[in-house]
């Protein structure tokens, strides 16, 4: 196994130093961090041991974003907010030859479908797709692969423990991993163990690098902030980006076969 880190100071060394940090928020369900370059947001996680966080308003974009490295989840996840405030931006994305909105932007729950199809045409069976963290509206996955579902705090009798990662991402031929595995740190492992299969790191928290392309993944299908207004106000009462609108779907994806 190569350097867990490796991947997080993929993520970290190019974002430049002197860009201030304007605002931040650790919210009950997301979290945010604003600078002078845009806003970056990342689903609120949890546990791992308790540490003092000072603000962070002031501070440069890249020392937040080294927050990343703490273990206590809270602030990784600021860590990871700042991260997203740097690459997450229209301009990157589409400098990088990355979609932002369109039609289905880059929706895997949307696309998936229809490759998983393709593979059963061409295959001759049914493709295995594992998918860490339950994620809502799956009906699509289900009818057109084999789905295993991965979860830590298991809401559907279903789902398997997330340990169970070991044993089934290294047979499956797709798979699709929630952007908070980069906040909790199972990312580069899931990255290793899923290396035979197509797959997209998905959800707001995703970071929309090449780092990540290059750690493994086939596409990173995240969010690019719209309306920094409709964000902060969501957050601030613990509500959803997501539902207020205040989000735009984007893709960045490998450019020819995995390596």
């Amino acid at each position: 196994m190569t350097n867990a880190w490796t991947l997080y100071d993929g993520l970290l060394a190019p974002i430049p130093p002197g860009i201030c940090v304007r605002d931040a928020c650790l919210g009950t369900h997301w979290s945010y961090v604003e600078a002078e370059c845009g806003m970056g947001v990342a689903a609120t996680c949890r546990g791992g041991r308790r540490e003092r966080l000072s603000g962070v308003r002031g501070q440069s974009l890249a020392e937040v974003g080294a927050l990343v490295r703490s273990w206590d989840l809270e602030v990784a996840t600021l860590g990871v907010a700042a991260i997203n405030a740097w690459y997450n931006r229209e301009d990157l994305v589409r400098d990088a030859s990355g979609r932002v909105g369109g039609p289905t932007g880059g929706d895997p729950f949307r696309e998936l479908p229809g490759e998983l199809s393709a593979f059963e045409r061409e295959h001759g069976r049914r493709a295995q797709l594992v998918v860490v963290g339950r994620f809502p509206h799956m009906e699509g996955l289900e009818a057109a692969a084999d789905v295993l579902v991965l979860e830590r705090e298991r809401r559907d009798r279903r789902d398997l423990p997330d340990t169970a990662c070991e044993y089934v991402l290294p047979e499956t031929d797709f798979a699709l991993i929630t952007g908070m595995a980069e906040t909790n740190r199972t990312m580069p492992r899931l990255l290793e163990l899923a290396r035979g299969a197509r797959v997209t790191v998905v959800g707001p928290s995703a970071t929309l690098s090449s780092a990540l392309l290059d750690a493994g993944a086939s596409a990173v299908a995240g969010s690019v902030v719209a309306d920094p207004e409709a964000v902060r106000a969501a957050i601030a009462v613990g509500g959803s980006p997501l539902a207020a609108g205040g989000l735009v779907p984007a893709l960045l994806a490998r450019q020819g076969p995995n390596p």
